[in-house]
């Protein structure tokens, strides 16, 4: 007879690599792009007893995942995204059971982000794991997580000061530009990128200049066209993306290719340009910075001049820090709770076969069974498997003797969830 598995959180790990200790350059050359997710996926549906969801932000790279080999696991992402392994070593900090969890519910309240209280992380981690649910990469523990992840944002962001003032890079560089310009209606903004953060970095500006002058550019026209109704703004090709840039006061960058699309020599005017990229990896080559005429301003830039008026935030972390170890109390005791599982449901299931086989029976007998006596029947089973279910919840201390007692009795096999 096979033994019962419990799931726990003793193989999860959280591996992080993060603006804490990798700059702009360094996350780039890390970034996990979307159209990665489905080989990487296949790979690791290879390996038995693995669920992973990894996270790519400008920020930072994570990977979430249970197994028993976590080496492997990384030399898989490495191989993915062609690094060496010993190079992404350097870089990563490992969290494993309570502390990966921990780190999770952190990320995801925007404790660990740049600019502290960035609520946007949790739709950004919603959409990743998707991504890998897609592809059979996850399981109930992963997702459950995810769950605890956005209460846990919910529950600080509407219970604190945190999201106070600027709560993410998008409005970090209208901030900046707002604190840096003057006459801003006379000044000619061009946006590079119309995603998600090109869109919030419209509304931001739109919201705080009068008539702005502002034209979008992305790869697909109809999706520029698209944000440019929506703001009453001007759109142009994106081949005449050069054209663009070098008639521009204000550039902002949120693309998401893999490499830079503005050089050095597409700057060849000497009108100032501010260039404001907001990708990662940069999507603006850091050797136009040679300019004297040129100012250039990333991620790394932005977040250290934004935090510093984040005092009031500061002051609201050791709240939203409780509420994040009540959060991971909850989850660990559903997790516990969770192990007791795989023997509740086989004790169920050999109940469905014995009020089957009994059944059976009784129309062999040529009796009638009306719905009425089926559905008590199924309340009946129902209530001894809860009565079963409250008891080793209820006395942790006796549950392994209890599971030993049930799984000889009723000669239970193995039963996965």
């Amino acid at each position: 007879m096979k033994k019962l598995q419990p799931n726990n959180i003793k193989n999860f790990y959280a591996i992080s690599l993060s603006f804490v200790k990798a700059d702009t350059e360094i996350r780039g050359k890390f970034s996990f792009f979307p159209e990665f997710v489905e080989e990487f996926s296949n790979k690791i549906n290879s390996l038995s007893d693995t669920h992973i969801f990894i996270l790519s932000t400008c920020n930072r790279t994570e990977l979430y995942f249970q197994t028993e080999n976590p080496d492997y696991v990384i030399d898989i992402f490495c191989k993915q995204i062609k690094v060496d392994s010993a190079e992404f070593r350097k870089y990563i900090t490992v969290y494993r059971r309570e502390e990966a969890i921990k780190h999770f519910l952190r990320v995801s309240a925007g404790l660990e982000s740049q600019i502290i209280g960035d609520f946007e992380i949790i739709s950004q981690i919603k959409t990743w794991f998707k991504r890998f649910k897609k592809h059979n990469c996850t399981n109930a523990f992963l997702e459950r997580l995810l769950n605890t992840g956005i209460q846990t944002s919910k529950k600080i962001k509407y219970t604190t000061a945190i999201s106070t003032g600027v709560t993410s890079m998008s409005y970090a560089a209208v901030h900046y530009i707002l604190t840096h310009f003057t006459q801003l209606s006379d000044k000619k903004i061009t946006l590079i990128g119309t995603g998600k953060i090109g869109k919030n970095t419209c509304e931001n500006l739109i919201k705080h200049i009068n008539n702005p002058n502002i034209t979008v550019l992305n790869r697909t026209f109809s999706k520029a066209q698209e944000v440019a109704q929506t703001f009453n703004l001007k759109v142009v090709n994106y081949e005449q993306m050069q054209e663009q840039v070098i008639n521009s006061d204000i550039v902002i960058v949120a693309t998401g290719a893999s490499k830079p699309i503005i050089t050095k020599k597409d700057l060849h005017s000497n009108q100032p340009i501010t260039l404001i990229d907001l990708s990662i990896p940069s999507n603006v080559c850091l050797s136009v910075k040679e300019y004297n005429h040129i100012t250039l301003l990333n991620v790394d830039d932005l977040s250290q001049k934004i935090n510093e008026t984040l005092e009031l935030r500061n002051k609201e972390i050791p709240i939203a820090e409780g509420i994040i170890d009540e959060m991971i109390n909850e989850f660990i005791i559903w997790s516990e709770n969770r192990k007791y599982a795989p023997i509740i449901h086989a004790f169920k299931s050999d109940l469905e076969r014995i009020k089957e086989h009994q059944l059976k029976t009784l129309k062999k007998d040529q009796m009638v069974i009306s719905e009425e006596e089926t559905e008590l029947s199924n309340r009946i089973v129902q209530k001894i498997t809860n009565r079963l279910a409250n008891y080793l919840i209820t006395n942790p201390e006796k549950a392994d003797d209890t599971i030993n007692l049930f799984t000889e009795m009723f000669q239970l096999q193995e039963y996965k969830v």
